[in-house]
């Protein structure tokens, strides 16, 4: 029996054989040729085309670089060329924003439904059909003449995108040997990483025509190339055809499977909100700011500091190709945490010596905490003429204020209450900080000197490359293994649902965290949260290096949650003789002391 024969029937709590369960031909196949259903059930190690030898496909890892590609460019483009689409089409701040934004509300769409079509439709098909979307909706946006066709265009990208990610990494996993499958999706995770830097690059040219429409629209080319190849060279994914023909499997399931299928999509959601708690975004808020310091124009601050923190990203990603098939998936997981916490604490110190915070809302948003200053008592005067009465009270309510002076009034207010509560706060940190400088000689008058500025920009690019090593693409792998082919689909489109949600969240937060705990106090903050997820992955997060998707799923099954987390204490020299977890060992049924 394959792997993924014995992973249906463990779902389906079924003890029938194969050729009892394909007696009666299920609807989704009635209208295909006899031909076509007598041909015998395809097994996982089989060569998926007639160019393949050995199950080494090269075309499965081609189309996972130029579906990657095509993913984080276009996820990634929006934000570098909004000043241009504002411009464009006469935009306030808040119709640019609403331009970045609505992709996401597209992709967590994309999140709420892919997974039923993935599953009742085929991971092939879908991969087929989003690309095309997905190629359709980026040459809508570069062709875009008025901005609500253009919000139409970025919401089937979202859309289209967040549900070809989850297909293309659910086909790999399933057509990949057990060797090999790590190394197949952290290439559509290289591919996301290099479309991101060609985003960021295509916006950064300044001397060709049309320059917002070239660089959303050069989005379809790997699109395009990527959905023929699919068609021509890829065929449908063997365990999915083998769990479609298992027609008289009983649908009844054990309420012991959907326990273990509940509880690892319990852990696996709580491994993705934890990556989105890691700092990421505050990172990337602090960035510009550094770059700035270096002596960069703060127009170009920030498309440098993108610039720079993508080729990092791109060769830390192919590192993480070879960590996670050599050293697995916990140990790059716990090794990028690791560095991450240490980097972003070293950043929380150089932000308190440097005190910028004032400067990062200039650099990075010049919409945020926007107010006009010329709002004065005339400009909200019926006609903007003075009062016909100078010496008497000003009549303010003749007539009500626009809309528009009510707006500037209450961003006013915002900005002033901001100030003050940022002020409060920044008294206790500066206390800290005279502490430190009067115990270790710090110097924080004149902030950050030249040596530390080139040491942040240093650990600001360490974090960047830590994150890709382990915390940004292998959460993913993980979500491909560890579940059951029959929900495969839906289990990860719900976990990235929780993922756009979290991103959501801890991008619109970034802000306002900032106002309030400070720059350093946001990345303490940061930093205990990259310490929360080392410990979780070390108790939680099965291994999965080298095994396959049959043998993960009945390690899940049959070794309870609690025997995992003492075989993964009892891995600790010093907490291997503790005599509590030797008598849990011991009270265990069956003996299982598999390390997982």
């Amino acid at each position: 029996m394959s792997d993924e024969e014995d992973t249906t029937i463990l779902l389906n709590s079924a003890t029938r054989t194969i050729e009892t369960s394909i007696s009666k031909v299920p609807n989704d196949y009635q209208c295909l040729p006899p031909k076509t259903l007598r041909k015998p059930l395809p097994k996982p190690n089989d060569n998926l085309t007639p160019l393949t030898s050995g199950n080494k496909n090269i075309f499965v890892s081609m189309v996972a670089i130029l579906a990657g590609i095509a993913f984080g460019s276009d996820m990634g483009i929006a934000k570098p060329i909004a000043p241009l689409i504002k411009h464009e089409f006469n935009l306030n701040c808040f119709e640019k924003d609403f331009v970045i934004s609505i992709w996401f509300v597209g992709a967590l769409v994309g999140g709420l439904t892919g997974g039923f079509l993935i599953d009742s439709f085929g991971r092939r098909w879908v991969m087929i059909s989003t690309l095309i979307f997905l190629t359709f909706g980026a040459t809508l946006s570069a062709l875009a003449n008025h901005y609500i066709l253009l919000l139409v265009a970025r919401i089937i990208c979202g859309y289209s995108g967040s549900v070809s990610a989850i297909a293309h990494c659910i086909y790999m996993a399933e057509v990949s040997e057990s060797n090999k499958r790590g190394y197949n999706i952290m290439l559509y995770q290289l591919g996301t990483a290099t479309g991101f830097l060609v985003s960021v690059i295509a916006a950064a040219i300044k001397n060709i025509d049309y320059q917002w429409r070239f660089s959303i629209g050069i989005t379809a080319v790997p699109a395009l190339a990527a959905c023929i190849a699919t068609i021509i060279f890829l065929q449908r994914s063997p365990p999915f055809l083998l769990y479609k023909r298992m027609a008289n499997v009983s649908k009844t399931s054990s309420k012991k499977a959907w326990y273990t299928i509940f509880e690892t999509l319990t852990i696996m959601a709580f491994l993705l909100i934890l990556q989105q708690g890691t700092g990421k975004r505050q990172v990337l808020y602090y960035a510009p700011r550094l770059f700035a310091l270096l002596g960069i124009c703060s127009n170009v601050a920030e498309v440098t500091a993108l610039i720079s923190l993508g080729i990092v990203k791109v060769f830390s990603t192919m590192l993480s190709l070879v960590i996670v098939e050599r050293c697995g998936r916990r140990t790059a997981l716990i090794t990028s945490a690791t560095i991450c916490m240490t980097t972003i604490s070293l950043l929380s110190l150089l932000a308190t010596i440097d005190r910028g915070d004032d400067n990062l809302d200039v650099v990075n948003n010049h919409c945020k905490n926007h107010h006009n200053e010329d709002v004065k008592i005339h400009s909200i005067l019926p006609t903007g003429s003075p009062p016909p009465f100078p010496l008497l009270p000003t009549p303010l309510a003749i007539v009500p204020p626009s809309p528009e002076t009510w707006t500037q009034i209450k961003s006013s207010c915002e900005v002033y209450f901001s100030q003050l509560f940022t002020s409060i706060t920044r008294a206790g940190l500066n206390l800290l900080t005279f502490v430190l400088s009067q115990t270790q000689n710090i110097a924080v008058s004149e902030g950050l000197t030249g040596g530390l500025r080139i040491l942040a920009v240093i650990t600001l690019l360490v974090y960047e490359a830590a994150y890709a090593l382990g915390l940004g693409p292998v959460p993913l792998l993980n979500l491909t293994e560890v579940f059951p082919a029959a929900i495969r689909g839906k289990c990860i489109s719900f976990v990235s649902i929780v993922i756009w949600i979290t991103h959501i969240i801890a991008t619109e937060s970034v802000s306002a965290m900032t106002r309030s705990l400070t720059l350093a106090g946001s990345y303490l903050f940061y930093s205990f949260m990259c310490l929360v997820t080392i410990f979780y992955v070390f108790l939680f997060i099965p291994e999965t290096k080298g095994k396959s998707l049959h043998q993960i799923a009945q390690e899940l099954r049959k070794i309870p949650l609690g025997t995992r987390i003492c075989n993964n204490l009892r891995s600790l020299p010093l907490i291997c003789h503790i005599q509590w977890i030797k008598k849990y060992d011991e009270n265990v049924s069956n003996g299982q002391s598999t390390l997982i």
